[in-house]
């Protein structure tokens, strides 16, 4: 990763870029981008993941003109943390919701863990009715809060892994600790309700952590209060792309690439195989996003420019 620029928001350069930030429990994501916003001076500014308000943890955060590099910025896998409660179901499927049932949980720790393995591989996953998914223009949680019934499609999604990292028994009830890593859209408070399901008792979320996503970590993050106090903040464009393939265009054909042609075989450094790929100057600025088109002889095409 680059080292970070100097914000100066009247030089647009110095506003474009790469944010990763820590996200505390309680503001929603959108909260955040208002906030970070704010500090950059009003520059445009979006996430590529929402958290929910109960989530902590990673948002990828893409600021000025690299806001349109969001379709190609990788997200896969996302790896959390949380903790599931059994013995308890809200209608929101988080411990903020409201409680629907209780029931006493008997399931001991082996099998909390057998059943958090056994849910690995491609899955059919519903979207909660809480949740911001759009449907027919509009957030999903507003159908919900109004009392209205909406068709909810289900979608394709992956447990790469998940693991039991804890249990421990709270009277009737009984708390689990897990790590799971997944792919993107995937819901983990379905995942703890239907982790529930299968145990007889019910389970809601309890927190939730995002400690990566694609080739992100939280680790590398600021959380809001150093953003506000720092003046090195936003990393390069080309950062948003880490984990991509990358051409570097031959200097004679600069002019040409900046104006979004085709890249040929001749046009540039290395070719590579296929997928896409970040463009960049000899110097190594961010020119855009191409795909590769054909790859003997190496042919491009761009998708997104900066």
């Amino acid at each position: 990763m680059h080292s970070r620029m100097p914000v100066n928001p009247s030089d647009p350069a110095s506003t474009e870029g790469l944010l990763l930030v820590d996200k505390p429990t309680g503001p929603t994501s959108h909260d955040i981008v208002a906030a970070i916003r704010k500090i950059l001076g009003g520059v445009k500014t979006g996430h590529t993941g929402t958290l929910d308000p109960l989530a902590s943890g990673l948002l990828v955060i893409l600021v000025g003109k690299a806001t349109k590099l969001a379709p190609f910025v990788m997200g896969d896998p996302k790896v959390y943390t949380g903790t599931l409660i059994l013995g308890l179901t809200t209608d929101t499927l988080d411990i903020k919701g409201n409680v629907v049932a209780k029931a006493v949980c008997r399931t001991e720790g082996d099998q909390a863990a057998d059943a958090l393995a056994s849910l690995k591989g491609k899955m059919e996953q519903i979207p909660p009715i809480y949740s911001a998914v759009k449907i027919r223009g509009k957030p999903s949680y507003k159908y919900a809060r109004s009392g209205e019934e909406v068709e909810r499609l289900p979608r394709s999604v992956r447990i790469y892994d998940c693991e039991m990292t804890g249990f421990r028994k709270q009277g009737e009830a009984a708390e689990v600790d897990f790590m799971i890593s997944c792919s993107p859209g995937f819901y983990v408070r379905e995942y703890a309700s239907r982790i529930g399901e299968m145990l007889g008792c019910g389970g809601t979320l309890a927190k939730l952590r995002r400690l990566a996503s694609g080739p992100f970590r939280v680790e590398r993050a600021l959380t809001i209060e150093e953003l506000q106090r720092s003046s090195s903040q936003v990393s390069p464009p080309l950062d948003a792309l880490e984990g991509l393939a990358k051409v570097t265009v031959r200097e004679e054909w600069l002019v040409a690439a900046r104006n979004g042609v085709p890249l040929q075989e001749a046009m540039v450094e290395k070719p590579v195989e296929a997928g896409f790929v970040a463009v960049m100057e000899p110097g190594g600025k961010l020119l855009g996003v191409h795909e590769v088109v054909r790859a003997h002889p190496f042919c491009s095409k761009p998708r997104r420019m900066l």
